[in-house]
């Protein structure tokens, strides 16, 4: 008779899901490089809160990333608008379609964004001066959120109008994941911040269910 020894070994558990509670609007993602995000939002009063470094789940977002990094080396050295090209920066927001409270949802250290709502998260591209700029403003508050017209003077301003035409130069440039907008943001003391995102992939739209995505839909800055 053969004996056949059968050695086991306990499973090492995986980390339970939890999730972060933000009391904000929205909640917002930037690289910190070797694939990590920064974690942060600001209060109804102001106040940055850093809530840590994350590794983050996502091929969607791994996609995109690529994509923004190829447009940017193709055209770096160019000519946009009579200006240098800027290189286009970007982040995560997430948000949901009612405002109040964000719920992200984490395992261990590493957010799993592939677990948020298609409809609640988007990435937002811009001038990488102005990124900050725009998440203190809609976590904050601001006047107005409109997408910007072809006969706007916008387009022949510096920066903005840079900045908005690589937005709309990166739509043409792929349609998987596609970007679009061509939008801005009036913050509270009268400052634009043009800016553009990733609405869709061959699978799912991204971001429609975000209140200032939808108020850019509907207005028009001309």
């Amino acid at each position: 008779m053969v004996a056949t020894l059968f050695l086991t070994h306990p499973l090492t558990p995986r980390p339970s899901t939890t999730y972060i509670t933000i009391n904000a609007p929205y909640a917002f993602l930037t690289p910190t490089g070797n694939g990590f995000f920064e974690l942060f939002y600001y209060d109804s009063q102001g106040n940055l809160h850093d809530l840590g470094t994350f590794n983050v789940t996502s091929s969607t977002l791994a996609q995109a990333v690529n994509v923004i990094n190829s447009f940017n080396q193709q055209n770096m050295g160019t000519t946009v608008n009579g200006q240098q090209f800027i290189p286009l920066s970007y982040e995560v927001v997430i948000g949901n379609s009612t405002g109040g409270t964000v719920q992200i949802p984490v395992q261990g250290n590493t957010i799993l964004l592939d677990k948020v709502n298609p409809g609640y998260w988007t990435i937002v591209v811009s001038d990488p001066n102005d990124l900050n700029k725009l998440a203190y403003a809609l976590d904050v508050g601001y006047k107005e959120a409109a997408t910007v017209s072809g006969t706007s003077n916008l387009w022949n301003t510096q920066p903005t109008g840079t900045i908005l035409q690589e937005i709309a130069n990166i739509y043409h440039y792929t349609q998987n994941p596609a970007f679009g907008g061509i939008s801005i943001i009036i913050m509270n003391n009268g400052t634009l911040i043009p800016w553009g995102y990733m609405f869709s992939t061959t699978q799912h739209s991204y971001g429609y269910y975000l209140s200032f995505i939808l108020q850019a839909h509907t207005t028009t800055y001309s």
